[in-house]
């Protein structure tokens, strides 16, 4: 049987470390929900010329489409950087946002391909489809803490740190839903403090079962 980590622990433990950073985790986290608010609006933007609009100039218009997504994946990979920074108390100044970018290529295709393997699971039914997300859930976080590893290693290192822990960290994101209806009751303005809590939460639980399994980046 599994060794029961404690969330609360792990999440008092998360939420006085916000309180380290070089920049402040919820400084960072306005600049980085600002600015995927302007590549919504872009999409929103190409979505609707899409919509009007016909021949060559559809297959431009979903390009961009295809590209503003991209960047959002990267810059998502740098959020998690910014906060694996912030567990080692390093300085981690506002570029770190974009420090994903170098190893862009490995996360869109690590993206891509944890994608598909949720997806031909959960053909089989709902319940095999939630088992493997969580299965894969470490593997960007390897991937950022890591950048040297492939995508299939990290995926690989995923599926063994998550098992015999996919439930407690399904209870872990239980833990957090009432955050989560009152950042939606208050249109998202009050994930400025709650992606970070969440964030370093998971980052936390993560470093734990890395020390138990002794699988991961040290």
């Amino acid at each position: 049987m599994p060794m029961q980590l404690d969330t609360g622990a792990i999440k008092a433990e998360s939420r006085s470390l916000l309180r380290t950073g070089e920049v402040n985790p919820f400084r960072m986290t306005l600049f980085y929900l600002l600015i995927t608010l302007v590549l919504d609006m872009i999409n929103s933007g190409v979505s609707y010329m899409i919509d009007s609009a016909g021949g060559f100039t559809v297959l431009s218009f979903s390009f961009v489409s295809i590209l503003v997504g991209l960047v959002a994946l990267v810059l998502n990979a740098g959020y998690y950087c910014y906060c694996f920074g912030i567990l080692r108390r390093e300085e981690m100044p506002y570029e770190s946002l974009f420090d994903a970018f170098p190893f862009a290529g490995k996360v869109i295709l690590l993206s891509i391909v944890e994608g598909v393997f949720i997806f031909l699971w959960s053909m089989l039914f709902v319940i095999p489809g939630i088992i493997a997300a969580y299965r894969y859930s470490f593997a960007m976080l390897n991937l950022c803490e890591n950048p040297e590893i492939g995508v299939m290693e990290a995926l690989s290192m995923s599926k063994a740190q998550t098992l015999g822990f996919k439930w407690q960290l399904f209870v872990l994101d239980l833990s957090f839903i009432g955050w989560n209806i009152l950042v939606g009751l208050t249109l998202g303005i009050l994930d400025i403090w709650v992606a970070p809590y969440i964030a370093q939460s998971n980052i936390a639980f993560f470093q734990e079962i890395k020390k138990i399994k002794g699988v991961g980046f040290f």
